[in-house]
């Protein structure tokens, strides 16, 4: 474990990278950056608590921590990185609160227990990848905010049985729904005028 002092503005790339004991860390408030992939790999991190000082989570932040569960995001927050949480595979839930706008490509990828996911009305870009392979997502609601579902956005979540589009998205990118065995019923909006290669390939 580790308690990093108030005297503490920045945690620079890498900074606990490959601290595969590590189980706990606290952050203090003064900290408002921490930098590319500071806690990756900690493969013993089980949950972390980010101050409200930070305002973006920064790329691969948390990825290949297989044992986190649980992340507390601030109002503060207003950005989610590219593969920020790629690979923790024993996260089940997460809340993202209305401050955010963007969540980065591949953020969620291969978070194989997700179950549930809240994306608020702040959300205006789901970037490619996003919930591939969220083998365990179920159930998924789009904000009207959204306009583009974007590439391979839900590829081979296998467990997913139903989505509502909202009529603000025009565009289903290539791949978006590509492998996803369980999908049963999905209603395409009027406002759609494109659909992607692959759109709903192998959607058995």
């Amino acid at each position: 474990s580790i308690i990093i002092p108030s005297s503490v503005i920045t945690i620079g790339q890498e900074s606990f990278s490959n601290c595969s004991s590590l189980e706990s860390i606290t952050i203090p408030s003064s900290v408002t950056t921490i930098g590319y992939k500071s806690f990756s790999y900690c493969e013993s991190l089980k949950s972390i608590t980010i101050p409200s000082s930070v305002t973006t989570i920064n790329d691969s932040l948390f990825s290949n921590c297989t044992s986190l569960k649980s992340i507390t995001f601030p109002s503060s927050v207003t950005s989610i990185g590219d593969e920020s949480f790629s690979f923790c595979e024993s996260l089940e839930s997460i809340t993202i609160p209305f401050s955010v706008t963007t969540i980065g490509p591949r953020t969620f990828i291969y978070c194989k227990s997700l179950k549930l996911i809240s994306i608020p009305s702040s959300v205006t870009s789901i970037d490619e990848g996003s919930f591939s392979d969220c083998t365990s997502l179920e159930s998924i609601t789009i904000p009207s905010s959204v306009t583009t579902i974007s590439y391979n956005l839900f590829s081979d979540c296998t467990s997913l049985k139903s989505i509502t589009i909202p009529s603000s998205v025009t565009n289903i990118g290539p791949r978006s729904f590509s492998n996803c065995t369980s999908l049963k019923s999905i209603i395409i909006p009027s406002s759609v005028t494109s659909l992607g290669e692959g759109s709903f390939a192998d959607c058995k």
